[in-house]
C-alpha cells in the first residue's frame, strides 16, 4: 500500500521528532554555530571566535510499540519493518514519531567582546501518528497479511491522526551580553527565521465507531456498521512523489523565530576577560523554540472532509484505500458516496500550520577540568491532537554527564520522554567531527522504541588566552 511512501516522507529516504534534535551534542560547550538551535543566546561569549557548519544530520524513529536492537538495527530501519512495527496488531492504539533534520552551511561571527551574529540554513521532516488503531492501520497499509480475530470493534472518542510536515529556514541570529557583574553574567538572543514551505499533509478520523470483519470468500476486510467523519488535507508538492530536492521548493512561505536567554553563576572574577574557558560553576537557560507558522495553499482536488455512514448489510471493503496512493484518497473516497458523504470543514483554500514550538530549559554543573553534568528538559507547546495539520515534539527530560576539552568530547545522554520512555546513547567529538545517537546504549544492552542518529563536520577558530 502506498501508506508508506507517507511514512518515507518522515524518513527523508532514511529514517520525534520526539525528545530534542542532537542528544548530547546540544550540550557541549564547543558546538559552534549549532548551538545557536538550542538557544539562540549560546553564540555570545562563544568559546569560538567565528565557526562555519558544513553539515550536520539528525534523524530519529520512536514509538510507542517497535524495539530496535543494535544487532539488527539495519533490517528494523526499512520502511516495510518501520510500519509493521509502529502499527503491530492487538496493542492499542499506536502513537510515533519521525524526524530528519539536516543543518546545512551555517556561519557564526563575533561582531565584538559582548555580541555575536549567525547565518544558518536547515531543511526539517516531520511526521507524527496520534492514537491510531493498530487492526484498522495494518489492514490499510497490508491488506493481504494474514489477520486474526474478527470481528474487530473500534469505538474511539479520540481523533485518529497521521501527519507529515517539510519545510526548510533561513535563520539570522543576534546574541549579546546583557549584564555582567561580580559573579553574575547574563546573555540573550533572538533567531529571525524565514520559512520555506514544501509539503504538508494530514489525515484524521474522528469519533469512529466501526466494525472490522473478514470476507473469507473474496480473502478481504471490510467496515460495516460506521460513523464517524474522516478528514483529508494537503499543501504543497505531492507526497507520494515526494523528493528531497522539494525541500527547496518555495511552495509556501512564513516566518519563525527563536528566542533564548542564559545566566551563568562565574565564582572566580580574575577569569572575568579569559575567553578561551568556560567561567561558570553553573548556568540556566531558557529559550522559546520555534514560535511561527507557515501559509499554505489548500489543495482542493485532493483535500476534503467526509462523514462516515455504513449500515445494514453494507460493506465497504478496506482494499480500495490500500492499494491507493495517498494522494489519491479523495478519488477513491469519492466513489463510494453512499459511504462517504462530503462535507464543507476543507472548503477554506488557505491555512496555517504552526511550528513544532517547545519550552527550553537547561541547567549545566561543571564539576571539575572538563567534567560536566546537563539536565535538559523540554516542554511540548503544539499538539497534533488538537490541530491536526501541526507535527508536535515530545515532553521530554535529558540527563547528560560529558567530559569535553577543546578538542574532544564525550556524553552519554539518558532521555525519558512521553512516547518512548527511557533510552541511553552515546555521542562523541573529536575536532570538527561528531557522530553518536541517543538510544545506541539501550538498543546495545536490551532493546529501545527509538532509534536515531546524529554525524556533522564544523571548522572554527577557537578564542585564544588574552
Amino acid at each position: 500500500m502506498r501508506f508508506v511512501a507517507f511514512l518515507a516522507l518522515g524518513l527523508l529516504s532514511t529514517v520525534t521528532a520526539l525528545a530534542q534534535d542532537f542528544p548530547g551534542i546540544r550540550t557541549s560547550n564547543y558546538a559552534g554555530v549549532s548551538s545557536v538551535f538550542a538557544n539562540p543566546a549560546n553564540i555570545a561569549d562563544s568559546r569560538h571566535r567565528w565557526d562555519f557548519s558544513l553539515f550536520n544530520i539528525s534523524t530519529v524513529v520512536g514509538n510507542n510499540k517497535a524495539s530496535f536492537n543494535l544487532k539488527d538495527i539495519g533490517r528494523t530501519l526499512n520502511a516495510d519493518s518501520i510500519k509493521n512495527n509502529v502499527f503491530a496488531e492487538g496493542t492499542g492504539n499506536s502513537n510515533g514519531a519521525i524526524s530528519a533534520v539536516v543543518q546545512g552551511p551555517s556561519v557564526f561571527f563575533n561582531l565584538n567582546k559582548k555580541s555575536a551574529l549567525g547565518i544558518t540554513t536547515r531543511a526539517r521532516v516531520m511526521s507524527n501518528i496520534v492514537d491510531i488503531d493498530s487492526k484498522l492501520a495494518k489492514q490499510l497499509i497490508d491488506d493481504t497479511e494474514n489477520d486474526t480475530g474478527f470481528p474487530y470493534t473500534i469505538t474511539s472518542a479520540n481523533k485518529m491522526v497521521v501527519n507529515a510536515n517539510a519545510w526548510t529556514e533561513f535563520g539570522l541570529s543576534y546574541a549579546r551580553e546583557i549584564y555582567s557583574s561580580g559573579n553574575h553574567y547574563l546573555k540573550g538572543g533572538i533567531s529571525l527565521k524565514y520559512l520555506a514551505g514544501a509539503a504538508n499533509t494530514s489525515i484524521h478520523i474522528d469519533n469512529l465507531r466501526a466494525t472490522l470483519n473478514e470476507d473469507l470468500i473474496g480473502d478481504d476486510v471490510y467496515l460495516a456498521n460506521s460513523s464517524g467523519n474522516i478528514g483529508l488535507n494537503y499543501g504543497g508538492v505531492s507526497t507520494s512523489n515526494f523528493e528531497a530536492k522539494d525541500l527547496l521548493s518555495f511552495e509556501s512561505t512564513g516566518f519563525g523565530a527563536d528566542l533564548g536567554f542564559v545566566y551563568e553563576y562565574r565564582p572566580d572574577v580574575s577569569l572575568a576577560e579569559r575567553r578561551d574557558l568556560n567561567k561558570y560553576k553553573f548556568k540556566v537557560s531558557l529559550a522559546v523554540l520555534d514560535i511561527g507558522s507557515i501559509k499554505y495553499q489548500r489543495d482542493l482536488s485532493r483535500s476534503g472532509g467526509y462523514g462516515i455512514n455504513i449500515s445494514g448489510a453494507e460493506r465497504f471493503y478496506l482494499s480500495a484505500l490500500a492499494d491507493a496512493e495517498i494522494d489519491d484518497y479523495k478519488d477513491t473516497l469519492n466513489k463510494y458516496p453512499q459511504y462517504f458523504t462530503p462535507n464543507a470543514s476543507m472548503s477554506q483554500s488557505k491555512y496555517t500550520v504552526a511550528l513544532p514550538s517547545t519550552l527550553q530549559l537547561n541547567v549545566d554543573y561543571h564539576f571539575h577540568k572538563g567534567l560536566y553534568v546537563n539536565l535538559d528538559t523540554q516542554l511540548a507547546l503544539t499538539n497534533s491532537s488538537k490541530n491536526v495539520n501541526n507535527s508536535q515534539y515530545y515532553t521530554s527530560v535529558a540527563l547528560t554527564p560529558r567530559f569535553e576539552s577543546k578538542g574532544v568530547g564525550v556524553f552519554l545522554p539518558m532521555t525519558y520522554n512521553s512516547l518512548t520512555a527511557f533510552t541511553a546513547g552515546a555521542a562523541f567529538r573529536l575536532g570538527p567531527l561528531f557522530i553518536g545517537s541517543g538510544s545506541i546504549l539501550s538498543a546495545a544492552i536490551g532493546s529501545s522504541k527509538q532509534a536515531d542518529f546524529i554525524f556533522g563536520l564544523h571548522f572554527g577558530s577557537l578564542q585564544k588566552s588574552n
